[in-house]
């Protein structure tokens, strides 16, 4: 369920699922207003007291990337990386009225960074892979205070995993690298908390706040194919055996969205995400409490907005158009190899058929483009700095989802 960096950004504006109401809202539009659907319980959850009965979503992402990085080290030695590993990612909601003017929902997802630098590229001393994973259940509780407002609390508990593997030069075998496997995981909560306006039957407004997330992850650190020397210079440092802490930390968002619908049935949606993402940590190790990497990186705020626009074909089927812009949130001279994002823009087309009375299928497809990244690393002795871009970064994201259940 892990996603690689070009899946991350497109996954801002879902980091509680997606709404798709009313007709395919394709590029993440329509996530907070627009509730029509189970849905409502990962983007919205205040959105749960429109519903009369128990509804239900289960879903699909698939990424595919097709993306090309080119570098090269100081001394004028050029590389190429190809990346084109596609990801799955299952999503599940549900939604029900438990008792007089209150509703229960749930939601279970997953979001993460991972990447695969290759065994043979120069800066594998400092990573030669990783994989950060968080899978979080997300319970909410909404009531509803009037005719217009519905408000909702809801706890989100994740379990976050962190591996990193890196090469370890053998101080008497410099041709044959050592390996070092850092594997760590554990769990943490936080909140949520949601409101809809609905200022009449066709326009309605939804707003969210997400608490920020603090993984403490334990585990361990393991070596192997050392030689003797190597393995005896790294005893006496206290590293073998070694207890592993990791500490990262993902952002709060506040989101803001808006849904019209008209008179032919056809509606627009608007949405608006600030993530404080100056406060984003992607990891820092210790080693028997003392650390041994520190996320100094300056990252930025992040703002991103989408817009929607869908009508119906006929009366069993709807289509949909959106876009969805996410801006840069890292300085290209603050950048590193390890994470290396950049803004991006995101259009898609979608389309809803109504199954059944109680069944509706929605597909959607879109195209993420994401800026270069330009990039330079710290220096690596001898071989000097990495640097390089991406010559070509797009992604194509499909979304199918199945919901059950009707308002």
């Amino acid at each position: 369920m892990t996603l690689r960096r070009t899946a991350v950004l497109g996954l801002l504006l879902v980091m509680c699922g997606t709404a798709m109401a009313k007709g395919p809202h394709p590029a993440m539009s329509g996530i907070m207003a627009a509730a029509d659907d189970a849905a409502v319980a990962g983007s919205n959850p205040a959105a749960m007291t429109r519903f009369d009965e128990r509804v239900m979503r289960v879903e699909v992402y698939a990424f595919i990337p097709d993306n090309t990085w080119e570098g090269q080290l100081g001394n004028g030695t050029t590389f190429r990386l190809k990346e084109d590993d596609s990801t799955v990612i299952p999503s599940g909601k549900i939604v029900m009225p438990f008792r007089d003017n209150y509703w229960f929902g749930f939601t279970i997802l997953g979001s993460g960074f991972s990447e695969d630098f290759g065994e043979s590229w120069p800066g594998r001393y400092f990573v030669q892979d990783y994989d950060l994973l968080y899978i979080s259940a997300f319970p909410s509780i909404a009531t509803k205070i009037n005719d217009q407002w519905s408000v909702a609390a809801s706890l989100a508990i994740t379990y976050t995993s962190y591996e990193q593997n890196k090469a370890v030069v053998n101080v008497d075998d410099a041709a044959n690298d050592g390996k070092l496997n850092i594997d760590t995981d554990g769990f943490t909560t936080g909140f949520a908390l949601s409101a809809l306006y609905e200022a009449s039957d066709r326009t309605r407004y939804g707003f969210s706040y997400r608490s920020e997330l603090d993984p403490e992850l334990d585990g361990n650190a393991n070596f192997s194919d050392l030689t003797p020397a190597t393995e005896a210079i790294l005893d006496a440092a206290g590293l073998l055996g070694a207890n592993v802490d990791v500490t990262s930390r993902s952002p709060q968002s506040i989101l803001a969205g808006l849904y019209h619908e008209f008179d032919d049935t056809s509606s627009v949606s608007f949405d608006a995400v600030w993530a404080d993402f100056s406060e984003f940590q992607l990891s820092e190790i210790y080693v028997n409490n003392n650390q041994v990497t520190q996320s100094d990186i300056e990252y930025d705020d992040i703002w991103a907005f989408s817009v929607g626009y869908n009508r119906p074909l006929t009366d069993r089927t709807r289509i949909g158009f959106g876009f969805m812009y996410v801006d840069d949130m890292v300085d290209d001279d603050e950048r590193s190899m390890t994470l290396r994002l950049d803004s991006l823009w995101s259009a898609g087309v979608g389309i809803e058929w109504q199954w059944t009375d109680r069944r509706v299928v929605t597909v959607n497809l879109n195209y993420m483009q994401l800026d270069d990244a330009p990039v330079t690393s710290p220096s690596l002795g001898q071989l000097g700095t990495v640097t390089g871009e991406y010559s070509d970064r797009g992604t194509i994201w499909l979304n199918a989802a199945l919901s059950f259940g009707t308002r």
